[in-house]
């Protein structure tokens, strides 16, 4: 009788675990959404600081706004840059209003690059990572993931790029 009883125990202890298991691997895989855009941007305000430690070394600070052709959004960003000759980290937080009303918020870090063209004109290049914050109305709860973007200056304060992310909304 008491090995049955410590059978029956041992199952239900199996079972409970089981339903925990499962049950929260379930919340936890969120359907996650693909999402995209190309952006065009103009500058809005940029502030060099001249460090002269090293020869061509600026801290900018910089904002732009633009649209995102891709979602039709309103976009907002401002972002901080060390650069040494026009080549450096960067980083942005960027506020994207949709048609809707819905909005997302975004951080992104990445690298600037000049080089020369062959007619010697500097073209300036971005890449990097982003991840999302937060956001209201559809993006109410936005979680996980993040994306990258790369882009390029194409005249004096315009810049574009596209990016690409995924995310999922927590429940």
């Amino acid at each position: 009788m008491q090995m049955l009883k410590s059978k029956k125990l041992t199952l239900l202890l199996i079972s409970l675990a089981s339903i925990f298991i499962f049950g929260l691997t379930g919340s936890l895989a969120q359907e996650k959404t693909k999402i995209e855009g190309k952006i065009f941007l103009v500058n809005i305000k940029y502030e060099v600081i001249k460090l002269e430690d090293v020869e061509g070394h600026v801290l900018v600070e910089h904002g732009w706004k633009g649209v995102d052709v891709v979602a039709g959004s309103l976009i907002f960003m401002s972002g901080h840059s060390d650069y040494v000759k026009g080549n450096g980290p960067h980083r942005t937080y960027s506020k994207g209003v949709y048609p809707d009303g819905d909005i997302i918020f975004i951080k992104a870090e990445g690298r600037t690059t000049t080089t020369l063209s062959p007619e010697g004109k500097p073209v300036t290049t971005i890449k990097g990572t982003l991840s999302f914050i937060r956001g209201t109305g559809k993006f109410e709860n936005i979680q996980g993931g993040g994306g990258t973007y790369k882009g390029k200056v194409i005249g004096p304060g315009i810049l574009t790029y596209e990016w690409e992310g995924e995310y999922f909304i927590k429940k």
